[in-house]
């Protein structure tokens, strides 16, 4: 016996050291590399996949640039380039197009405001090499079962909303879960649990694949006399990013996050196995998988939410406009809106606000929309026009209601803006700064001195060209890493953290600043269930022991090198 345990131990060690070796020489399999798949090998994969089977991927902008471009479907490329449901089901897109370049090589594929470039050249960027457009969860543990077989790179993508680029991967293989589709409601869900437990009723929920969007949730819910907890956007997918990342949405003020709303999901695990997770079953997949961030855990599949009454809603939009820029009064009007923020959120009402400092012409505005239940013109303004009017401002508002709040939320509002450039940051304030008496206007000092060019939002949004110019993206990260950041950081003493949906695109400090003191069991969680990180996003729950592009562990994280290791030489170990 002692012998066996002595030769298991060396033969194992020896097996960690090599794949040490190994992956330290390969980090994850690229399409230069003897162990990238054959053509073989693809078109087995393929074969298991239905419906949009198996696409080898190359940028949009292929259709423009290059020797291969086509003036005909270029002009098809060009023509739909900010529609953000041609990005939806176009995998080789995105809908913030930054993410579709690669800005450590410096490598793009742009699209020509009109006609071609022939001459020009074509990079793959960040868009993956391969898209499996996957229908059903057999479809997603055959695609995970070969990544993990072939030590691929793995990128999730649901509609590509997301601002950080946690959906794309240069050189991976693409999950694209649009495909996943259905809606499923009952009067009272039951969860699954383990045998020989037993689990209380949770009342009304429907159930979702991972590839249904909020509009077409809000659709079925307007139709069926039910509403639920999602977001504005009726592009985004609901089970992905959104709800994994947290999912703040319009009805979060009475009923809570996206996350608060979830009674239960399924998930391809990195081994790929289905399993599912819910407050009896897997407590602690459920927990990390609900905040923890998306693509980071493995591939969810379907979840339930509670679902809610329908009742009526009101919806108010104003726009306060300066002619004299970021003056004084401006900066007043936008310390009346903090002021009421805490009221708002008391009462149940969502407010979305943003200022423009230097618009069109050099003027101001602030913009603020705000949704109600149950409320009248007089409840839900209050004499906000009035005080914003005592600015000197010119104010204009609107209220328009609805006999229910599904009715409003499946009503088109037109194409969302998609195929532009963001970066932007954030940081969380606390109600109590906002209620606090000098509160509102440490912010407006804080806002008021940062230097806002034309098209800078208090939302802090900022804007890129299509093709891409890296000296002023580099410029625009500077500042929102050295200047903005810092400056908004210090509104609480650096107590507060960030919403991950609206992230800091080259954020450092991922784990103060998205979870704080829940890092450290989110990374035990990954450990567990991802010991050879699979899945791994931008600024993602483990994504520190990696460069940047997410193929090479950094090496001098010994510790993750060594995990790798391990996990891969004991899933060798398992499979003989």
């Amino acid at each position: 016996m002692q012998w066996s345990y002595a030769l298991f131990t060396i033969a194992f060690a020896y097996l960690v050291r090599k794949i040490i070796f190994d992956i330290s020489e390969g980090c994850r399999c690229l399409p230069d590399d003897p162990c990238w798949p054959s053509p073989e090998q693809w078109w087995a994969l393929s074969k298991t996949i239905g419906g949009g089977g198996l696409q080898a991927l190359r940028p949009a902008g292929h259709s423009c640039v290059g020797p291969d471009s086509s003036e005909e479907a270029c002009r098809k490329i060009q023509a739909n380039f900010h529609n953000t449901t041609w990005r939806v089901l176009n995998p080789a897109t995105v809908q913030v197009v930054d993410w579709e370049h690669s800005r450590s090589k410096q490598q793009s594929c742009p699209v020509p405001l009109e006609g071609i470039n022939p001459d020009g050249s074509c990079y793959q960027g960040r868009v993956a090499r391969y898209s499996a457009m996957v229908s059903s969860v057999d479809e997603v543990q055959s695609v995970v079962r070969f990544a993990a077989d072939h030590r691929l790179r793995v990128s999730i993508r649901n509609t590509g909303h997301d601002l950080a680029g946690r959906s794309t991967a240069p050189d991976a293989i693409q999950i694209h879960t649009a495909g996943l589709k259905g809606i499923k409601r009952v009067t009272n869900f039951y969860p699954t649990v383990p045998d020989g437990s037993h689990a209380e009723p949770q009342g009304p929920a429907v159930t979702v694949g991972a590839g249904v969007l909020t509009g077409e949730l809000y659709d079925a819910g307007a139709a069926d006399g039910y509403t639920v907890v999602g977001g504005s956007c009726s592009t985004v997918g609901v089970a992905g990013g959104w709800m994994q990342g947290g999912g703040y949405g319009i009805m979060s003020p009475l009923y809570g996050l996206g996350v608060d709303n979830v009674l239960e999901f399924d998930l391809v695990t990195a081994m790929g196995a289905l399993v599912t997770a819910n407050q009896y079953h897997n407590k602690d997949l459920f927990w990390a998988v609900r905040g923890g961030g998306g693509g980071t855990f493995g591939v969810v599949t379907s979840v339930t939410f509670r679902t809610h009454p329908d009742p009526p809603v009101s919806h108010a939009k104003l726009v306060v406009q300066s002619n004299s820029g970021p003056d004084t009064d401006f900066w007043n009007a936008v310390q009346e809106v903090l002021f009421t923020v805490p009221t708002w959120a008391d009462r149940g009402i969502a407010s979305l606000s943003f200022a423009l400092p230097v618009g069109p012409g050099s003027g101001s505005m602030l913009s603020i929309e705000l949704y109600g239940v149950n409320q009248t013109t007089e409840t839900l303004l209050s004499d906000l026009p009035q005080r914003l009017g005592h600015t000197g401002l010119s104010v204009h508002h609107e209220v328009s209601h609805f006999p229910r709040l599904s009715s409003y939320l499946a009503t088109p509002r037109g194409l969302e803006m998609a195929g532009v450039g963001i970066l932007l940051t954030s940081r969380l304030v606390s109600k109590g700064l906002l209620e606090s008496l000098q509160g509102p206007r440490q912010i407006i000092d804080t806002l008021s001195r940062l230097d806002y060019g034309p098209g800078d939002m208090v939302s802090l949004e900022g804007g890129l060209s299509r093709d891409p110019d890296w000296h002023r993206y580099g410029v625009v990260e500077t500042e929102l890493r050295h200047v903005v950041g810092p400056a908004l950081e210090k509104l609480e003493g650096g107590t507060m953290g960030t919403y991950g949906g609206i992230p800091f695109a080259y954020e450092s400090d991922i784990a103060r600043l998205f979870w704080g003191s829940n890092y450290p069991r989110l990374r035990t969680i990954k450990r567990q269930w991802d010991p050879s990180d699979l899945f791994l996003t931008r600024l993602g729950v483990g994504s520190e022991d990696w460069n940047a592009d997410g193929n090479c562990p950094i090496r001098s994280s010994r510790w993750g090198l060594l995990r790798l290791a391990i996990a891969k030489a004991w899933s060798v170990i398992e499979w003989e």
